[in-house]
């Protein structure tokens, strides 16, 4: 039945391609999903290194002490005091910090930010491919279930 209305349309597809479509569809629905979340992280990544830098540029403009409120965790808020805005500590990775001055540190988050914007390009770049690809396997099988249809809807009127 699916043979016939396949061969209407001057194409042979086979059972096993359409599993092997539908199996591929599986699989690209699933990375897409995965490209949308690595791309949320990103932007929030993104937006936090942005708020950073704004905040280093505040401390810029002052001379000596900066009062402010400073995240605890879990959104609770403490009030508190850099006492030396000239020096910060720079998490490099694996919890291992290094003590970076004002403008190295906001060289460094500008060229993470720069990566992670790369980053985000890339696999923005990626998931649209890939929801391309996802949708063409969509019309595919669309195109056979229409065939099919109109087959078993002829074969009701004979």
């Amino acid at each position: 039945m699916i043979q016939h209305a396949i061969e209407e349309m001057s194409v042979k597809i086979t059972r096993g391609d359409i599993e092997r479509a539908i199996s591929e569809l599986t699989i690209l629905e699933r990375i897409v999903r995965e490209l949308q979340a690595r791309l949320l992280a990103l932007e929030s990544s993104i937006g936090e290194h942005n708020r950073s830098l704004e905040l280093l540029d505040e401390i810029a403009k002052h001379q000596g002490e900066v009062k402010g409120l400073m995240p605890i965790g879990a959104g609770v808020l403490a009030e508190g005091v850099i006492t030396s805005p000239d020096t910060f500590r720079v998490n490099i990775g694996d919890n291992v910090f290094i003590d970076m001055s004002l403008d190295r540190c906001r060289g460094w988050l500008m060229a993470r930010r720069q990566r992670l914007e790369q980053a985000h390009a890339e696999t923005s770049r990626a998931l649209q491919s890939y929801s391309e690809r996802a949708e063409a396997v969509r019309r595919f099988l669309a195109s056979i279930e229409r065939a099919v249809g109109e087959e078993q809807s002829g074969k009701g009127e004979a």
